[in-house]
């Protein structure tokens, strides 16, 4: 029987039809790897059609039998779809998470005219709320106009972008607990702003967790001597992606993400990271619209580093472990043992037959550091539009948001207990009555579930005196031309100099 070599391209007798179909595949994913793509060419049709070859190589379409009347359609499971147009699948979503916002969907002065709008009130009733709401107002900016002016000279000696000259006897100096009082001062605003504090363990989950294309990353906390994210609200992110699953085609997945995230960190002194890092500095960052599964892209790149999965190494290594033996038993069974030996067989022979596995080991390594590229680059494009605030910009962010928080929290609570108080039969309100008749209200508005912080609120309003606690337990507002009397005198008493 005649001995066919490997580089015959001519099919030999022996050869089945099944078994020269899964070698021409073979043959073409192989060329196909191979094949370099062009180093300046973005994601596109060439790049498009290169994958398409490939997935239509190694995963042919079947043919139909239309003569066998016993084949039954077989259903399709969530996880292998013929045409892949079924829902977005959810590929990451956050556990046991309480999805309800905290923050309230409306700005402040959409608030003020959808109350003034309510169709029970009298002309005089509209008046005096919109005043109630501008002096409510002005109150809560002037509070929150002094904390700015705290938190800006906290951080003024840890802004790694001041540009302000340093005066030796009048400027704030840094001393050993300059960044733990900072941070004080800016957790308490952001929790005024209804934000929530993520733990080292909920950070270091979110960045090991891998992301849409796979990529696992590892987290590295010694770098840093201080390491705090904040969070506010929760979406959901739709993005495509590829997957064995779905056999490399196109799928829409879904995220969980969080509307806003907040970071403040610190590196530890004595650390060689780059001509642009300082470790005397406090670096302060906000975001919009973070997957959980992204966070390792809004942190420093020192602190996190990309691990190769197993299937990622078994990828670069399968075409020598694979490759290489199954060339040589091939040779062996076509030219003999004599012939194959080092002895009869020169080494530029060798050398050429171990191109190709050699070839395919190095284009799997680098196939996945192009995967990690294509993924930080996809991240600095979203970066330039997600990105909200930098270092001292963070601060005046962060505290119009509380201030607008506490407007929005102190205005509804008074308007529905004054508003009780109004109604033919006049009602008084329990803390969870007013909780529930906020939050449902809240929904009807905005078509979205609200936490409403009913204490946070009711602490608002008796502090300034717009609300009290009967004996019996049950809340009562003050009437409106008192409380517009008392906010007056309040405002009065804000400058005293006369």
């Amino acid at each position: 029987m005649p001995t066919r070599l490997p580089s015959s391209d001519a099919p030999s007798e022996d050869d089945s039809p099944a078994l020269l179909g899964e070698e021409s595949r073979t043959r073409l994913i192989a060329e196909t790897v191979l094949t370099p793509l062009p180093e300046a060419v973005e994601v596109g049709e060439e790049e498009e059609s290169t994958l398409e070859k490939l997935v239509d190589a190694a995963f042919p379409p079947q043919p139909e039998d239309e003569d066998s009347p016993d084949q039954q359609p077989v259903p399709l499971d969530s996880e292998a779809e013929a045409d892949f147009k079924s829902p977005p699948e959810i590929a990451y979503q956050l556990p046991g998470l309480d999805d309800r916002e905290r923050s309230l969907p409306i700005r402040q002065g959409d608030l003020t005219r959808l109350l003034i709008a309510e169709p029970d009130l009298s002309d005089l009733e509209r008046q005096q709320l919109a005043a109630l709401g501008a002096i409510l107002g002005a109150t809560f900016h002037s509070e929150f106009y002094n904390k700015l002016q705290h938190l800006k000279e906290r951080y003024a000696p840890l802004d790694p972008d001041s540009d302000y000259v340093n005066l030796k006897d009048h400027s704030i100096q840094v001393d050993p607990n300059s960044d733990e009082t900072f941070l004080r001062a800016l957790e308490d605003a952001l929790t005024r702003a209804n934000y929530s504090a993520l733990d080292l363990e909920m950070i270091e989950q979110a960045i090991r967790a891998p992301n849409e294309k796979g990529l696992t990353y590892v987290p590295d906390f010694t770098l840093f001597e201080h390491l705090k994210v904040w969070v506010r609200g929760y979406t959901r992110i739709s993005r495509d992606a590829r997957s064995a699953r779905t056999r490399f085609r196109k799928r829409t997945v879904h995220l969980d993400a969080y509307q806003r995230l907040v970071v403040a960190l610190k590196f530890k002194p004595g650390l060689k990271l780059g001509p642009h890092v300082r470790s005397d500095v406090l670096y302060l960052r906000m975001f919009k619209d973070v997957p959980h599964v992204d966070m390792e892209m809004h942190l420093p790149e020192q602190g996190t580093k990309v691990r190769m999965r197993w299937i990622d190494k078994a990828q670069i290594a399968s075409p020598l472990v694979v490759g290489l033996p199954t060339l040589a038993m091939k040779i062996f069974a076509a030219v003999g043992y004599r012939l194959f030996s080092l002895a009869f067989l020169p080494w530029g022979v060798m050398g050429g037959l171990m191109i190709a596995p050699i070839s395919a080991g190095i284009n799997s390594f680098f196939g996945f550091h192009r995967a990690r590229a294509k993924h930080l680059s996809a991240m600095i494009n979203r970066l330039y539009y997600l990105t909200l605030a930098n270092n001292a910009s963070v601060l005046t962010r962060m505290i119009d948001s509380a201030e607008d928080e506490e407007y929005k929290e102190a205005m509804l609570a008074y308007f529905f207990l004054w508003r009780s108080a109004q109604a033919p039969t006049p009602l008084t309100l329990t803390e969870a009555e007013l909780d529930a008749r906020i939050e449902r209200y809240l929904t009807l508005k905005t078509g979205v579930e609200i936490n409403f912080e009913v204490n946070d609120a009711l602490d608002k309003l008796f502090r300034l005196g717009l609300a009290f606690r009967e004996p019996s337990g049950a809340l009562r507002a003050v009437p409106i031309e008192n409380a517009l009397i008392a906010l007056d005198r309040q405002w009065d008493q804000t400058f005293r100099y006369s």
